[in-house]
């Protein structure tokens, strides 16, 4: 279940900021359609430019609020390639996406809902440079013109295109990220993302 509150130091750890300089407030949404409480501290950088604009209005919570609450182990820099999938029929998020935001950290468009890889941190340093390699055009013989590499700005690495491609790539780095991908679930789409960042990898696919 996703119902959840969180307070106190542990989530203003997470924000970066000391209980000296807090100043906290709360914001409800739901996630996967289950009712989710979130207390975190506006004087936070983050958060602080859009908190009067937005919380005032019935207290929902902007994306960048969510997506922190669903990726703690993350920096604000390294969050910036995720933006938050919204239903406004449902007013409920799901699991964040890798896609272009808005100014409250919501996608632009519906993107590719993200799952973390259960993978090793030398598996995703690995995957980390075979995409760099790509990139200056060191590795034509694995990647093709279905599959492209790119570093975002805030630092990930972003393998994209076809998911039968991308299965290959990521075999040969990795089984436990070359399974992933390989899901039959995951198949299924024409195309899929694997994100890199801060020592993790997140697979981007339109999979349930």
């Amino acid at each position: 279940m996703w119902t959840k509150t969180l307070i106190g130091a542990a989530l203003l750890a997470v924000l970066g900021t000391g209980p000296l300089h807090a100043a906290p407030t709360q914001c409800d949404t739901k996630i996967d359609g289950e009712p989710v409480t979130i207390f975190y501290d506006t004087a936070d950088p983050t958060f602080s430019s859009f908190r009067e604009r937005f919380l005032r209005r019935g207290h929902q919570c902007p994306g960048a609020v969510v997506i922190t609450y669903l990726m703690p182990d993350l920096s604000a820099a390294e969050r910036e390639v995720f933006c938050a999938n919204y239903d406004p029929l449902t007013q409920s998020h799901s699991m964040p996406a890798q896609g272009r935001r808005d100014n409250f950290g919501r996608c632009v468009e519906p993107s590719k809902t993200c799952k973390l890889v259960n993978t090793t941190k030398q598996e995703a340093m690995t995957l980390m440079g075979v995409g760099r390699q790509a990139e200056d055009g060191m590795r034509p013989s694995l990647f093709s013109s279905t599959v492209s590499a790119v570093t975002h700005s805030s630092g990930a690495m972003i393998l994209s295109g076809n998911a039968g491609a991308l299965t290959g790539i990521l075999s040969s780095v990795g089984t436990s990220v070359g399974a992933a991908v390989s899901a039959p679930a995951v198949l299924v789409g024409a195309a899929a993302s694997v994100v890199v960042i801060g020592g993790a990898v997140y697979l981007c696919s339109d999979e349930d």
